[in-house]
């Protein structure tokens, strides 16, 4: 009898941090699929349990194990921890407490203009392990 064959789809979520980086996928840790923007990755798998993770090189996800018990085909969406909105906002932010504080020469503005910056940093730097996720779409 023939080894059944199990596959994996993935597709990357068109966000802005995600379109910079190189987004790459590692199955059972061992063999290493590169992922494009627009572009969705079949995996064919002939074992049962295969463990997922991303990476960018930097950024690595959590372990995701995969299970098939009824389904022969999983589909995932990989996400940024970070969306457009937040990135936009924290740009904006930053720019309107520091315009503020020119304006104003109060300095308590020119410490908050800070405050996304290292809001965006915290978030890519310290919570690596999140800045990466497998979502089943």
């Amino acid at each position: 009898m023939a080894p059944k064959t199990y596959h994996i789809v993935i597709v990357k979520k068109p966000q802005l941090l995600l379109r910079v980086s190189k987004i790459r996928i590692i199955l059972d840790g061992k063999d290493i699929y590169p992922l494009e923007t627009g572009v969705k990755l079949v995996i064919d798998v002939d074992h049962n349990n295969p463990v997922l993770v991303v990476t960018d090189g930097f950024h690595i996800s959590r372990p995701l194990e995969l299970v098939y018990n009824h389904l022969n085909t999983y589909y995932f969406r990989i996400e940024c921890g970070m969306d457009d909105g937040q990135v936009i906002a924290g740009l904006t932010l930053t720019l309107f407490f520091f315009l503020l504080g020119l304006v104003t020469r109060w300095w308590i503005f020119g410490v908050l203009s800070f405050a996304p910056v290292l809001y965006i940093l915290f978030l890519y730097y310290i919570k690596r392990k999140d800045f990466l996720s497998l979502r089943p779409m």
